[in-house]
């Protein structure tokens, strides 16, 4: 596990503990939406022993000071990833997929709530899209 990433949560305030590292280190470095489970079965390959309720807390922890953001998208489980620029979430209603668009778009959206919001002041938005990706439509047109 890198300095620089302890450097990281020890600046957030964060006691840095093997498991909280690794639970980070499985984030960042997967770039995905991860469920708990699967963040504790990629991290125990780093940290053998390490138990399914400590990645819990570890997630809740790293949650608590801004590197970790959770969402539950659409029926699904919660699922985390390391926090990165504010951006919605596409989720396709056929195979699940869960991508994003361009990190201006979510710029501009949060932009267009500011503007539109009669001088409410936001800081934080979730926002699911659902519909179908290309991979899916593609599939629909070469089926018809």
């Amino acid at each position: 596990m890198g300095e620089e990433r302890n450097n990281v949560l020890r600046e957030r305030g964060v006691r840095v503990t093997p498991q909280r590292a690794h639970t980070w280190q499985v984030l960042v470095e997967s770039g995905e939406h991860l469920t708990a489970e699967e963040v504790w079965e990629r991290a125990k390959g780093l940290l053998p022993g390490l138990e399914l309720s400590t990645v819990y807390r570890s997630l809740e922890a790293l949650r608590a000071v801004g590197l970790v953001s959770d969402s539950r998208l659409i029926e699904g489980p919660r699922v985390f990833e390391a926090r990165s620029a504010l951006h919605p979430h596409l989720v396709c209603k056929s195979c699940g997929e869960i991508s994003h668009p361009e990190p201006e778009v979510g710029l501009r959206l949060l932009e267009a709530l500011n503007d539109g919001s009669g001088g409410f002041e936001v800081h934080e938005m979730h926002t699911v899209a659902k519909g179908t990706c290309a991979g899916c439509a593609g599939r629909k047109e070469g089926a018809s």
